[in-house]
């Protein structure tokens, strides 16, 4: 099985934010990621979960 890991310059481009936003995340436990090295990887599949459940967040609470 295939694992597409996403750098958080991806991330930042998919969510359309900054790369340190996407980090600071990551370094505060926000968004699902692992410590690889120097670098955070996101999982594709755990970060299309994780947009799913900030929306449902989102309409949850308007």
């Amino acid at each position: 099985m295939e694992t597409d890991l996403l750098s958080t310059k991806e991330v930042a481009t998919i969510l359309k934010i900054s790369k340190i936003t996407v980090q600071r995340w990551c370094r505060e436990g926000k968004i699902p990621a692992a410590r690889i090295g120097k670098a955070y990887r996101i999982k594709k599949t755990d970060l299309d979960r994780w947009y799913e459940d900030k929306l449902l967040e989102s309409t949850v609470f308007q």
